[in-house]
C-alpha cells in the first residue's frame, strides 16, 4: 500500500473524528451510557480464542508476508498523534517536564486531607483488601493494601509507575502511599455491604475489623495502603484495547489503530506492567471549558515493576503469555531440554522490591499476562514512539518517582531504580540506538 493511499485513509478517519468532536461541542450528543465488561470472559478471550483467531486471519497474514503492516490511523503528516486526545498528551519525550513538575502532575500526591476518614464502601470481591473512603474535605479516595508476606511492595508499585505514565502522558489517578491507624476510621452512616446474595446490609465495625485482619501493621500499629483519588466527572466504566466506544462521538477510530494505545506497549516493557489489560482502564465523563466530553484512563498499577498485586513477580512475567503456545510447542519440541531466558534471573531478595530485572528483560520480545489486541498490531513505528517518551526519563525523573514508593528499605528504592534506568537504556539502545547519545546527555 503506498504512502499516499495510507494518507487518504487517515484523513478520512480524521475527518470522521472531527465531525464527531465538532457535533459533540453543539450539544447533538448525549451522555454514555455506563458499561461493563465481565473480567473472566475477557480473560478467556484473550488467552484463548484470541491467538488463535489472529492465527488463521488471511488478511494479517498477506500483510505479514509482503511486510505491509497496517500503520496506525490517528497520526499526522509528521507521524505524530493528532492533537487533542482525550487519551494522551505530550510530556516527557516531546516537550520539558522537570522531576519536580511530574511528581505534582496527576494531583497534590499527598492522599486523604488530616482529619477522620469516613468508610463509605468495601471492597468485597477479589482477593485484595480494601474499601473507599471520604476524607474531612469530601474528597473520595479507594484505600488499597499490600499482600501480607510482602509489605510495600503493591502500594509502592501503584504509587511509582503512576507517576512514570503521567510523566508518559497518560491519565492516570493521583496516588499516594498513606499510613493510618484504626481509631482514624468511622463508618459513614449510609454505607453498607452486599452479601454474596447480592443483599445489602448495614456496614458494622466488626466488618471494618475483619477487613483489616487481613491486612499486615508496622510495628507501631499503622496500617500502610495506597490512596486513590477518584477521577473528575462520572465513571462510564472499562475500555478496551480494541473496537471503539460506539455512543462516544470522538471515539471513531478502534483502539488498535491508535498510535498511543499501541505504544503503550513499550512504555508497559519498561515498567514490567504485565497486567495492562482492560479491567485496569476507566473511562470518565467529563465537563471542561464549556463542553463534556470522555476522557480515557488508566489506573490500578499493583501489578507494575516487582509486583503482581497479591503477590511478587514471577522470573517467567514478562516474557510468556500466561497460556503461551509458542512457549509450549518450543518446550513440547525440545523435549523441555531447551532453557528458557528467564531461567537464569536471579530475584534480589528485597519483599518490597519483589521480583523484577534488567538482565534477562529483552526490549524486542516482552510479554503481558495476557495477549493484547493492540499490542499486536504495533509496528515499529509505533515502538520508537513509545521509546522516544522512555528516552525522555532522566535518572532524575525515575530516582523522584521511586522516592514517592515510600521504602523503608533504601536499598530497594536503589535497586529499583537502578532498574529501571537499566531496563531504559536497553530500550534506547534496540530501538533508537542513534538516539542513544540523547539520554546521555541529559543525566
Amino acid at each position: 500500500m503506498s504512502r499516499n493511499t495510507i494518507g487518504r485513509q487517515r484523513r478520512r478517519v480524521w475527518a470522521g473524528a472531527v465531525a464527531g468532536a465538532s457535533l459533540l461541542a453543539a450539544g447533538a450528543w448525549a451522555q454514555p451510557k455506563e458499561t461493563g465488561i465481565s473480567y473472566y470472559y475477557d480473560a478467556v478471550e484473550k488467552a484463548v480464542f484470541h491467538p488463535v483467531t489472529r492465527a488463521f486471519d488471511a488478511a494479517l497474514l498477506v500483510r505479514k508476508i509482503s511486510g505491509n503492516p497496517r500503520e496506525a490511523a490517528n497520526v499526522d503528516g509528521n507521524d505524530e498523534v493528532r492533537l487533542p486526545s482525550t487519551w494522551w498528551q505530550p510530556r516527557l519525550g516531546f516537550r520539558p517536564v522537570t522531576p519536580a513538575q511530574m511528581l505534582k502532575g496527576p494531583g497534590s500526591g499527598t492522599g486523604p486531607a488530616p482529619g477522620k476518614w469516613k468508610v463509605v464502601k468495601a471492597k468485597t470481591q477479589g482477593v485484595s483488601p480494601g474499601f473507599q473512603i471520604k476524607d474531612s474535605e469530601g474528597a473520595r479516595f479507594a484505600i488499597k493494601f499490600d499482600p501480607p508476606r510482602y509489605p510495600e511492595l503493591a502500594t509502592g508499585a501503584d504509587a511509582v509507575t503512576s507517576y512514570l505514565f503521567w510523566g508518559a502522558g497518560y491519565n492516570v489517578p493521583d496516588n499516594a502511599v498513606v499510613f493510618f491507624r484504626r481509631e482514624d476510621l468511622e463508618i459513614d452512616p449510609k454505607a453498607t455491604v452486599t452479601s454474596q446474595s447480592g443483599s445489602k446490609q448495614p456496614m458494622s465495625q466488626a466488618f471494618l475489623d475483619q477487613i483489616l485482619k487481613r491486612v499486615a501493621r508496622d510495628a507501631d500499629g499503622r496500617y500502610r495502603a495506597v490512596a486513590s483519588r477518584f477521577f473528575k466527572g462520572k465513571p462510564l466504566g472499562e475500555w478496551e484495547y480494541d473496537g471503539r466506544r460506539k455512543d462516544d462521538p470522538e471515539d471513531l477510530i478502534p483502539h488498535q489503530h491508535r498510535r498511543e494505545i499501541r505504544g503503550l506497549w513499550i512504555i508497559n516493557a519498561w515498567t514490567n506492567n504485565t497486567d495492562c489489560s482492560a479491567r485496569n482502564t476507566l473511562d470518565m465523563w467529563v465537563t471542561e471549558g464549556g463542553r463534556s466530553f470522555v476522557r480515557h484512563h488508566m489506573l490500578d498499577f499493583s501489578g507494575c515493576l516487582g509486583s503482581a498485586s497479591i503477590d511478587k513477580q514471577s522470573p517467567r512475567g514478562g516474557t510468556e503469555y500466561l497460556l503461551d503456545y509458542g512457549a509450549a510447542a518450543t518446550s513440547l519440541l525440545t523435549l523441555g531440554l531447551m532453557p528458557r531466558k528467564w531461567e537464569g534471573a536471579v530475584d534480589p531478595g528485597l519483599p518490597s522490591a519483589g521480583f523484577i530485572d534488567s538482565e534477562t528483560f529483552d526490549p524486542g520480545d516482552w510479554r503481558p499476562f495476557l495477549p493484547n489486541p493492540a499490542f499486536d498490531q504495533r509496528t515499529e513505528r509505533d515502538i520508537r514512539w513509545g521509546a522516544r517518551i522512555v528516552a525522555g526519563f532522566t535518572d532524575e525523573h525515575i530516582r523522584a518517582a521511586v522516592s514517592r514508593g515510600k521504602y523503608s528499605d533504601p536499598r530497594a528504592a536503589e535497586y529499583l531504580a537502578r532498574i529501571l534506568m537499566e531496563r531504559r537504556d536497553k530500550i534506547v539502545h534496540r530501538w533508537l540506538s542513534s538516539q542513544h547519545a540523547v539520554v546521555e546527555t541529559a543525566r
